[in-house]
């Protein structure tokens, strides 16, 4: 069942879990092939409404040996929708249906858009009884905009572009310095509009992945499945 807080999953020192959001999109088989010859296994948060177009490359991702997860239907701030129960249940009932042949026997994950959740939002979500084998929702410790990568900072016009150097370089330098944790990048965006058509056009987070892993040679990857949750 879901907890009323963003779950922090408990990964040992030198131990980081690789994760991407709002896929599958262009680059998520050549992303899932690079981890799979790495010897590393990643969860990938897809969004539903992308599922239904893109199923052979969710398939792909799991057959090369990667996690996949609910990221819902349409990506939209999960508190904004308590205003309509149903509709907020089917974000993530409907995204399940897309994506339980890919899960088979577990884990059932939830990341909320954004991160954004409530403990009203897990109440409502408890309610329904097939929803009760996830876990979640899943947060993360280490992220640097990666989808912001060819855009103005913070996505603000007339701030200064992030570069892929500058991006690549934030999230090795967090990563040396927490030393452990979840890692959030983007394999393509769920955005909708002009953002959005931006955000994928300029998506370099396959590159991103095959400049940072080689760099982490200290670490060891793990997949979701392979940790618990702090406080259990």
């Amino acid at each position: 069942m879901f907890s009323s807080q963003n779950l922090p999953l408990k990964l040992a020192d030198h131990t980081l879990a690789l994760t991407y959001d709002d896929g599958p999109g262009p680059a998520s088989v050549e992303i899932a092939k690079f981890l799979r010859d790495q010897g590393i296994r990643a969860t990938f948060f897809v969004v539903g409404q992308q599922v239904r177009t893109q199923r052979d490359i969710v398939r792909k991702v799991r057959e090369l040996g990667h996690l996949i997860g609910n990221h819902t239907n349409t990506h939209r701030p999960l508190p904004s929708l308590l205003v309509a129960p149903d509709e907020l249940i089917s974000e993530v009932v409907d995204a399940d249906h897309l994506i339980e042949e890919f899960v088979g026997d577990g884990p059932f994950l939830l990341r909320a858009p954004g991160g954004s959740w409530s403990q009203e939002v897990a109440e409502v979500l408890n309610r329904n009884a097939g929803l009760h084998k996830y876990m979640g929702p899943i947060i993360w410790e280490i992220q640097h905009s990666d989808y912001e990568i060819g855009s103005p900072r913070h996505l603000c016009p007339g701030n200064e572009l992030y570069t892929l150097q500058a991006c690549q370089e934030n999230y090795r330098q967090d990563i040396l310095a927490k030393k452990s944790g979840v890692i959030l990048m983007h394999d393509w965006s769920a955005d909708a509009g002009e953002l959005g058509d931006q955000l994928r056009r300029n998506n370099r987070t396959l590159e991103l992945t095959q400049w940072l892993v080689p760099r982490l040679v200290d670490f060891k990857f793990v997949a979701l499945d392979e940790v618990g949750i702090r406080g259990l």
